[in-house]
């Protein structure tokens, strides 16, 4: 009788632990497609700078490049 509780108990301590390791699983993920998002916009942000040293030293390095 004592050994069938013990069995219950450890499967209910396991049945618990999954569903909490579950639950942190799913919240890594949330939090990491918002950093994805966030370094998405920072990009697009960036690339809709105008900047004209950047783009003067763009062109001659890609100029440099061609010979």
């Amino acid at each position: 009788m004592i050994k069938l509780l013990t069995l219950l108990l450890s499967l209910l301590d396991k049945v618990f632990t999954e569903w909490g390791n579950a639950k942190l699983r799913t919240q890594g993920r949330q939090e990491a497609q918002e950093q994805l998002d966030a370094n998405v916009a920072k990009a697009e942000a960036a690339m809709d700078a105008d900047d004209p040293a950047r783009l003067d030293r763009l062109r001659d390095r890609f100029d440099r490049a061609r010979w």
